[in-house]
């Protein structure tokens, strides 16, 4: 079933997310903390949350993918987690996009594997992405294949960005 996704990551409630900044104008648009009681989240052989890891989400207006970029408790890149979707819209208030299931991979060395085909391939199946979306998927799909192998995936600002020091971050909230 196909779920909507807030940059809050209130319909996540397992990673106790804890928004440190929200400013729908600027990439990242929002930065979250993953609290105390966050449960670990693994794909694709990667750790993406435990306590204290930040996440920098990117919305792009139109793109059929925002990507969430994941650091480690010392504000090390983790991984750069694409989740292909519907492009993002504002929805009660907050940027928010509807998932599509198929999420591309990519780690700090510049490796990156697609995950989840299955679950992309179930909904095409019952019927919940429509013949539009999937042709929107598939040059999404390709789009990415090629500037991942150009490497000019992620897009600069989103290289760029860097959390501010992890303790000054749990100070903040704390």
């Amino acid at each position: 079933m196909l779920n909507r996704k807030f940059a809050d990551l209130r319909h996540a409630p397992e990673l106790d997310p804890r928004l440190l900044a929200y400013e729908p104008s600027r990439l990242p648009q929002a930065i979250v903390a993953m609290g105390p009681a966050a449960r670990p989240k693994t794909k694709g052989g990667v750790v993406l949350a435990e306590p204290d890891f930040i996440w920098a989400l990117s919305f792009f207006p139109g793109r059929w993918y925002t990507i969430v970029s994941v650091y480690d408790t010392r504000a090390l890149l983790v991984a750069h987690h694409v989740d292909l979707c519907v492009p993002p819209e504002e929805h009660d208030g907050m940027l928010s996009f509807v998932d599509l299931k198929l999420d591309l991979l990519m780690r700090p060395d510049g490796s990156w594997s697609w995950l989840d085909q299955d679950d992309y391939d179930r909904e095409i199946t019952a019927g919940t992405i429509s013949s539009a979306w999937q042709e929107a998927v598939a040059a999404t799909v390709a789009a990415l294949d090629r500037d991942c192998r150009t490497r000019v995936f992620p897009p600069p600002p989103v290289a760029r960005y860097r959390p501010r020091d992890p303790r000054a971050e749990r100070a903040r909230r704390d």
